[in-house]
């Protein structure tokens, strides 16, 4: 019994793999024309969260929105913020922020990756934490990319943790941002997808309802960077409760 769930399980990842194959070249490559001036960035966002969408509904994933009761100003820029536990939350991001065409920060290796690295790394801001020039050229490109109008995304705990650590050390980098250029922090909480679809092991995971919790946006405008740990720990305390609690729900129903 169980060597036919972990073979199904190894069909449906690879299927994550094939439809791919489809799908980069049908979405991210429509985007192309629209990559090169920042006018047309709305258009190629749009067709990034297609590509997004697809892949939610072809792997059998749904998502249940919890939210306090904020209307987001869609002309305002945001620094959003959320746990990160697989590729999935990328795409749920995306997903969720539909009227906020929003820039990733992320790793740089993504850039080898062939087709989908041309097209992430002229829509993102790509960042090699292992070099201090590579992280103060990406405070500069996000600074460009919000006076350009657009939201910023950043996964504070720097990438994925290893699977036994609840939420990883939140960096700085996003506070930092957040609060020199005046901007409200909107933070997510993603709870299920971490064993639904972990990256540390393709033997795991199956389709279904991922919970996902949208905080009150954090206003920044009366901070400076001395509240920049205090900010930090806020946003890390706020989505650590909101994990445990979703925890508590699923054991108890």
């Amino acid at each position: 019994m169980k060597i036919i769930q972990i073979s199904l399980i190894l069909l449906w990842r690879t299927w994550f793999f094939l439809i791919n194959i489809f799908l980069i070249p049908l979405w991210a490559g429509a985007s192309i024309p629209f990559l090169f001036k920042e006018k047309h960035y709305p258009i190629a966002y749009w067709f990034h969260q297609m590509w997004a969408r697809s892949n939610l509904f072809l792997m059998g994933f749904w998502y249940v929105l919890e939210r306090d009761k904020e209307i987001l100003d869609k002309n305002k820029q945001y620094v959003i913020i959320s746990n990160h536990s697989s590729i999935m939350d990328i795409m749920l991001i995306y997903s969720l922020m539909k009227n906020h065409p929003l820039v990733f920060v992320g790793k740089a290796e993504l850039a080898k990756l062939p087709f989908f690295g041309f097209v992430y790394k002229k829509s993102n801001i790509l960042i090699d934490r292992k070099k201090l020039s590579s992280c103060i050229q990406v405070f500069k490109k996000i600074e460009e990319k919000v006076d350009s109008g657009k939201s910023v995304c950043i996964f504070p705990e720097g990438g994925v943790p290893k699977p036994y650590i609840f939420l990883d050390h939140f960096k700085s980098g996003a506070f930092f941002i957040a609060i020199i250029k005046r901007i409200s922090i909107i933070p997510f909480t993603i709870a299920d997808i971490k064993t639904k679809f972990p990256s540390s092991s393709i033997i795991k995971g199956g389709p279904g309802k991922i919970r996902i919790k949208q905080h009150h946006s954090i206003s920044t405008k009366n901070l400076s960077l001395r509240d920049k740990n205090f900010l930090k720990r806020k946003c890390f305390n706020l989505i650590k409760y909101q994990l445990k609690k979703f925890e508590r729900e699923k054991k108890n129903n």
